[in-house]
């Protein structure tokens, strides 16, 4: 089979920076785009994938040991296959009720189709949704009233913190590490009321990346150690698209992340300032988290200094 070189639409870069930083647990209802999109990210974001599965699978696909529910989980990935825009990119059909994949025709990554094609069952319903798109993607299931925990984690480009680690965990353990998270913390249970029975929702997460790296888990084989780079030049702001889609009949919610990621040199003028600004205005503790304390002041000098 050849590969499809057929261009895909171009990625639109989401800047949901504002000055001065505050954390903000409220998603907004998803209107006007859909929940997952297919666009000219997405070959550079599939190859890594690949790598990953290959390199790191028990890194990557997790599960809640404590409480395995096969035919919830199942009913759940096949309605995440809903919010695909399709699998004709990958020259594959895939039965989601069966969990069976067939080839179709030409691809546009054939290591992907490969990957894909070998796997049968739930296997087949995550990875084949992983290879299909940009996003990650989270299954979240209701555990008692305001509670919910992560029974799947299928996330390949983390921003700093190991999937590994944290199957099974509630929503307050997922935003412990957000430093000034404080409100996080107080709305967890509307928070996951509202993940659960509203939505779709969608909201815009901002940190600042050293190497324009989409996977970014500390306990990979592969983590990049060191010094981070010491000329802002060189850093990248990272923005994740995250949506929510609530399940329910299965006490269930879906939650997909797709990390957006541009170098700074190359934002608009007026884009600089407002990082700058936002930088500016981060905590000690803000700026601990999002792993910047020892290039804050030069990050912010540098934007407001360029042209």
């Amino acid at each position: 089979m050849t590969t499809v070189r057929a261009r895909l639409p171009s990625v639109v870069r989401p800047f949901p920076v504002t000055a001065p930083y505050r954390v903000v647990p409220a998603p907004r209802p998803l209107t006007g785009s859909a929940a997952v999109e297919l666009d000219d990210a997405w070959p550079a974001a599939v190859e890594r994938r690949v790598q990953r599965l290959a390199a790191d699978p028990g890194g990557v696909v997790v599960r809640d040991p404590h409480e395995p529910d096969d035919a919830g989980l199942a009913a759940a990935l096949r309605a995440a296959w809903a919010l695909l825009p399709g699998t004709a990119h990958l020259g594959v059909r895939v039965d989601v009720e069966r969990a069976q994949a067939v080839r179709t025709g030409p691809s546009r990554s054939e290591a992907a189709t490969a990957e894909l094609l070998r796997r049968t069952g739930l296997d087949l319903l995550v990875v084949g949704w992983l290879l299909a798109c940009s996003d990650d993607l989270v299954v979240l299931r209701r555990s008692g009233a305001g509670e919910l925990r992560a029974e799947l984690l299928a996330v390949a480009f983390p921003s700093g913190w190991p999937p590994r680690r944290r199957a099974g965990a509630g929503l307050r353990e997922l935003h412990a590490p957000v430093a000034e998270g404080e409100r996080l913390q107080r709305a967890a249970p509307a928070l996951t009321e509202a993940l659960l029975t509203k939505g779709p929702l969608r909201q815009h997460v901002w940190g600042l990346d050293p190497d324009g790296r989409l996977d970014r888990d500390p306990s990979a084989p592969d983590a990049p150690h060191g010094p981070v780079p010491s000329d802002p030049a060189e850093w990248w702001l990272r923005v994740e698209r995250q949506t929510s889609t609530p399940l329910p009949t299965l006490g269930r919610a879906l939650f997909t992340i797709r990390p957006h990621l541009v170098p700074l040199r190359e934002l608009a003028p007026e884009q600089r300032r407002t990082l700058a600004d936002a930088v500016a205005s981060l905590s000690p503790e803000a700026r601990h988290y999002k792993g910047i304390t020892a290039v804050a002041d030069d990050l912010v000098a540098w934007l407001r200094a360029a042209p």
